[in-house]
């Protein structure tokens, strides 16, 4: 199924977001409670339709921004697409400040009914990171709340803790991770999901700031293997498998569709590309394919 946009207003200004400035532009009414709902019946009525003939059930819906907590009608929103989608595995991707309010965290655990999972950045392991990425100061204290009230009022809902990796924080990697054991050291309550940035909206226009090769990406991971060791469900995300000490490849995940994954001629022979992320094609027309490398069987 498609990502729903649920909102676009965000209360973050995050260097590397994929969203464009005009964006936030757009007229607010679209995004209310009606204009959400004829956007979903739309999607079941037409390719919906056929989606759910040839599966049975909706597998999947991405609830995203802006950011979606900040929707005057967040909780009726949920209630229809669960009305609508009973089985659909849900995720909520969001910036997790709202859920430093105790009382929004216990509604949106009675409102959430499952298969529901929430995704949360952090961008450092401290304040100063953190916010320096995020543009909003406070913003690495209410995130760090919210991450602690879902993971205590919350726990019928799967946890998600995203590290976005670019030029601002790969270096820090190691003491992210180690802030996370520390600071939550129950680590099956979640998942951490590791990413590679993407080239898009905010992100291409930071590029001064944020640009990243995926080598160097893969030596920040390699100087935080001792640490990644200890989350038994650590997942990398946007990495082709050449790039990556052979210890990591497996935590390596498919994630993007096919039209957004590139796999050039140096992909050719190779024994992995069957399961290889291959490259984001932004970023192979950024910086081409010189990083890969053909592994043997």
């Amino acid at each position: 199924m498609p990502d729903i946009p649920f909102w676009n207003k965000c209360d973050n200004r995050c260097v590397m977001c994929t969203n464009d400035p005009s964006f936030a532009r757009q007229d607010q009414a679209e995004y209310r409670l009606k204009g959400q709902v004829e956007k979903m019946e739309r999607w079941l009525a037409g390719r919906g339709r056929g989606y759910l003939k040839n599966s049975g059930s909706a597998d999947f819906l991405s609830l995203t921004g802006g950011e979606p907590t900040l929707h005057p009608e967040f909780f009726m929103l949920l209630s229809y697409f669960r009305k609508r989608l009973p089985r659909a595995q849900m995720t909520l991707l969001t910036n997790g400040r709202r859920f430093a309010d105790e009382d929004f965290t216990r509604r949106f655990a009675a409102a959430a009914r499952g298969p529901f999972s929430v995704a949360v950045p952090l961008h450092g392991p401290a304040a100063r990171a953190h916010d320096a990425v995020s543009g909003v100061r406070g913003s690495f204290a209410a995130t760090v709340k919210g991450l602690a009230n879902l993971m205590a009022l919350a726990p019928g809902v799967a946890l998600e803790i995203r590290l976005v990796l670019h030029r601002m924080n790969a270096a820090a990697l190691p003491r992210t991770l180690a802030f996370l054991l520390r600071k939550f050291p129950d680590v099956p309550r979640y998942r951490v999901v590791v990413i590679h940035y993407e080239i898009e909206g905010m992100s291409a226009a930071n590029a001064a700031r944020v640009e990243l090769r995926l080598t160097d990406s893969a030596v920040a991971l390699a100087a935080a293997l001792p640490v990644i060791e200890r989350f038994p469900d650590l997942r990398l995300y946007h990495f082709p498998l050449c790039v990556l000490p052979a210890a990591l490849r497996p935590r390596c995940r498919i994630t993007q569709p096919r039209e957004d994954r590139a796999y050039p001629p140096a992909c050719r022979g190779c024994a992995a590309r069957r399961r290889c992320p291959g490259l984001m094609t932004e970023y192979f027309r950024r910086f081409g394919a010189g990083e890969l490398r053909r592994l043997r069987a």
